[in-house]
């Protein structure tokens, strides 16, 4: 049987002081056929460990294991996509339009399963079960976006949803690792995590799904995003050098949550903005666009109208008057004497 890709996604989220919050879904792509090397490579860079959460690791100050997790994830993943939503909004209203944008993407590159973490605590995932329920509480809304969009065949209906316990797929563990790196370049102008594999990745606006770039130096112009990419096609944002001279400590790199944000998030935020004024000016311009086209629709209908009218309606000139009666003798009646 012929292999197909397979998504493993996690979520992590940015706040700072003054700074509209960044909204992020890491979604590492692989090949159906190669999941049991993924696998054993995500156990191995975890060193035997139950679990890997990138953020415990690093406070603990285990570095390695996420260094080799994501070397695995250069060495084993076919694509990576990040997605990332800059909104004032709920967060759920965020996860939900930044998710929609993610299985747009994903749906491009032909994954048939994403496997998600799931927002569900073990007891309520028991409770699912007893009461016969195949969806959790918590992971009904990120269904309620997928079969919207599949409903509104804006993805394929052969795409399937899952929710799974991190610590029963290890591969959910090289999304958590490619969702941490990023959040730190931008929290923390740490770039050289994500670094590690940004030659097979694309940053994407959940809003407008224009592509993005983390570059320390320059912010390249938001470029539509096509759905054949892959390793053997680098993005924009993979061709982007993030290595910079700085030297980077393990408590932090050049700027922190409490000073602000940094280059990389500015730079980010910025394409953002730039992207999102650009996506609505299109919008008035295209919703003008039909307003002319209605107009001048309407108008050649009312012209249509008018001389189709014109036409049925006989001119006085060509109406022919009535013939005069002809008025026939009286002829005398007979009279008949007997």
């Amino acid at each position: 049987m012929t292999g197909y890709p397979v998504a493993f996604v996690d979520e992590t989220s940015l706040k700072l002081r003054g700074q509209p919050g960044i909204y992020m879904f890491a979604s590492v792509i692989v090949d159906s056929d190669d999941l049991t090397d993924v696998i054993d490579a995500s156990r191995q860079a975890a060193a035997g460990r139950a679990g890997f959460h990138a953020t415990d690791l690093y406070h603990r100050g285990h570095l390695t294991p996420i260094e080799d997790m994501l070397d695995a994830i250069q060495a084993h993943a076919g694509w990576t996509v990040l997605v990332a939503h800059a909104s004032h909004s709920t967060q759920e209203n965020t996860r939900q339009t930044a998710l929609a944008r993610l299985l747009e993407q994903l749906n491009e590159q032909k994954v048939r399963d994403v496997v998600m973490d799931t927002r569900a605590s073990e007891r309520e995932r028991v409770q699912a079960q007893l009461q016969g329920r195949k969806v959790t509480t918590a992971d009904l809304p990120d269904m309620t976006t997928y079969r919207r969009l599949v409903r509104t065949q804006q993805i394929s209906s052969r795409m399937r949803l899952m929710h799974l316990d991190d610590r029963q797929q290890p591969g959910l563990w090289m999304a958590d690792a490619a969702a941490w790196s990023f959040q730190r370049a931008l929290a923390n102008d740490e770039p050289q995590w994500w670094s590690r594999i940004t030659d097979i990745a694309t940053i994407i606006d959940a809003h407008t799904g224009h592509e993005l770039t983390l570059n320390n130096n320059r912010a390249a112009p938001p470029q539509l995003t096509s759905g054949d990419r892959g390793p053997e096609h680098l993005s924009q944002s993979a061709q982007a050098s993030l290595l910079t001279s700085q030297f980077y400590t393990l408590t932090g790199g050049t700027t922190t949550r409490s000073q602000g944000p940094g280059t990389l998030f500015t730079t980010l935020l910025h394409q953002i903005e730039t992207a999102t004024h650009h996506g609505a000016q299109q919008q008035i311009l295209h919703e003008l666009r039909e307003l002319n086209r209605g107009v001048a629709e309407l108008a050649t209908a009312i012209h249509q109208s008018a001389e189709s009218q014109q036409l049925s309606v006989p001119s006085p000139a060509s109406q022919a008057l009535p013939e005069p009666e002809t008025v026939e003798p009286e002829t005398a009646a007979e009279l008949t004497i007997e």
